[in-house]
Order: C-alpha cells, then sequence, then structure tokens
C-alpha cells in the first residue's frame, strides 16, 4: 500500500452560516481552511443565500482557493497554528501560478 491509500482523505467542505470550511493539504498535512461567504461571492460575481448554492460555487473555484490558501498558509510566520482565512482582499492578486 502506499504512503497516498494510507492518507486520511480531506474532510469536504461545508457551510457553517458565515463561511465555507474547507482544507488543504500542504506536504501531507492537513490544514483547516475557511472562506467568507463576501470573498465566495466577489470571486463569482454573484450572490448567493443558499448553502447549496455557497458550496456550489465554491466546487468551482477550488482550485485556485486552494492555491491562494497553501500560499497564504506557507506566507505566515505562525506556520499550524489556526485556521488559515481567505478573505476577499486575498483574491486582488492574480491567482498564485500551480507550482507542480
Amino acid at each position: 500500500m502506499t504512503a497516498q491509500e494510507q492518507a486520511e482523505p480531506l474532510a469536504d467542505p461545508r457551510w457553517d452560516r458565515t463561511r465555507v470550511l474547507f482544507e488543504i493539504d500542504a506536504d501531507g498535512e492537513h490544514v483547516p481552511c475557511a472562506i467568507s461567504r463576501e470573498a465566495l461571492q466577489d470571486i463569482s460575481d454573484r450572490r448567493y443565500a443558499k448553502p447549496q448554492e455557497l458550496l456550489a460555487c465554491f466546487l468551482k473555484v477550488r482550485q485556485r482557493l486552494e492555491r491562494v490558501a497553501l500560499a497564504k498558509y506557507r506566507a505566515r510566520p505562525d506556520i499550524g497554528d489556526g485556521l488559515v482565512l481567505i478573505w476577499s482582499g486575498d483574491l486582488d492578486d492574480p491567482a498564485p501560478a500551480d507550482t507542480e
């Protein structure tokens, strides 16, 4: 069995009434992340009211959000401490390039 087969899967994204919670994989470590409703709506240029719509929007832009979250996680001095939060301002810059 390979290490990848043994790895725990990332938790499914979920809505908690104010943000979408999700996880990213940072070199084999599961890192908890969240994106605010406003940031999610800004990235899609639409306003959503229902949790299902917000989660569907998240899934459409998930790869970009995971790259933003990973870059933010790696840039912070307190790696491993708490949630990586994505706000609208984090999305103003061009999407980080895929390094893989």
